[in-house]
């Protein structure tokens, strides 16, 4: 859905969309498995597109332990500011302040709301993911998922990375 900055001159856009899974691209390690569900609205204050509403779906990421699929519900609440990105000034060097560091920029005649539901859902997510707290991972030798089966790979004296910090027991 694209949201028009000449129609948000003449009023309020209001939206409901579902978005079924596949519609929205979220790369190669974030799969979509519901609905992603998305209501709110569009106004423009100035020359500022503001983005109220929220988002509801389910994802699948890798556990960072064992790289199986994990299952993460989503539902944001989200009220984002998006300038001109013609507002930038190329010329000189400028400085940031911490107010400007929640505000997007558009191209052109407005924006693209799936573009912006990818980006809340990717920042909802914890950067590792794991399947469960017990999560006994890969076996760092011959990489079987040890959630499994025991793989029978030894640790060879010498090997354990965390032995130095035994002492401190």
């Amino acid at each position: 859905m694209f949201i028009d900055i000449h129609e948000l001159e003449r009023h309020k856009i209001s939206f409901a969309e579902t978005f079924p899974p596949g519609r929205i691209d979220f790369g190669e390690d974030l799969w979509q498995v519901e609905g992603l569900e998305a209501k709110g609205t569009a106004e423009l204050l100035a020359s500022e597109i503001r983005l109220t509403g929220s988002l509801r779906t389910a994802v699948e990421v890798p556990c960072a332990r064992c790289l199986e699929r994990t299952r993460r519900p989503v539902e944001v609440q989200f009220d984002l500011f998006y300038r001109p990105v013609q507002t930038i000034s190329r010329e000189e060097e400028v400085e940031i302040r911490g107010e400007e560091l929640d505000i997007g920029f558009y191209h052109g005649d407005g924006l693209w709301l799936e573009d912006t539901l990818r980006e809340q859902v990717v920042l909802s997510l914890p950067m590792k993911s794991i399947c469960r707290a017990d999560c006994a991972g890969l076996c760092p030798r011959c990489g079987q998922n040890r959630n499994l089966a025991e793989c029978g790979c030894r640790l060879v004296s010498g090997e354990d990375r965390w032995a130095p910090l035994a002492r401190f027991k």
